[in-house]
């Protein structure tokens, strides 16, 4: 009888121990796929300003990584597809920077802290360098900009109303003169910029 207890005791205590280190093991990939998914782009179109997507997904000046955030196939977590991105987002050509600001758009919509300085710069720098394409962009019903965000964003890289009053200054000169027609929108758009800065 006790040669049985011990038996089952240790047959009781390895079946525990699989059970317990399976129930981890899981547990651990299900949130190592629940934190890269939430990384991804999910967002997928059909048009986009005008052109079909395939335009934009077969241009040769759009690389390899950005065609694979797009696809869901990347996590934005990704140094390289991130600076990779923002940095065609500057500096592409005026063709692909509707794709280029559509995949912005996305991380701007699913940043949660982990890259938010560097997300931030760059709003500002591409509200700043193209505010006619950022206001009319409100009018295309395939993009969905987090407006809350955005001016979140903006407003904590901008910090204090010297700064604002500077960036304001800029777009305002730029506005007036290229998309006038967008005005109202930029008039509200920096009231909640301003509202966001952090003093």
């Amino acid at each position: 009888m006790l040669f049985i207890d011990s038996t089952m005791r240790s047959v009781l205590f390895t079946f525990m121990f699989f059970v317990i280190i399976g129930a981890n093991g899981q547990g651990i990939d299900s949130n190592k796929h629940r934190n890269s998914s939430s990384y991804i782009n999910k967002v997928k179109l059909n048009t986009l300003n005008g052109n079909p997507l395939n335009f934009y997904l077969a241009h040769r000046h759009v690389d390899e990584n950005a065609k694979k955030f797009y696809k869901g196939e990347v996590d934005i977590r990704n140094q390289q597809i991130l600076y990779g991105i923002l940095d065609s987002l500057i500096s592409c050509n005026s063709e692909v920077r509707p794709f280029y600001f559509f995949l912005f758009n996305q991380i701007v919509d699913i940043s949660d802290g982990t890259f938010d300085e560097l997300v931030a710069l760059n709003c500002k720098v591409f509200v700043e360098k193209y505010p006619c394409d950022f206001f009319n962009s409100f009018n295309q019903s395939e993009l969905n900009i987090n407006v809350v965000k955005w001016t979140m964003l903006i407003g904590y890289n901008l910090k204090d109303k010297g700064s604002f009053a500077v960036f304001r200054k800029t777009i305002d000169d730029k506005v007036k003169r290229n998309c006038s027609d967008v005005y109202d929108l930029l008039k509200s758009f920096m009231m909640e910029v301003r509202m966001c800065l952090v003093r």
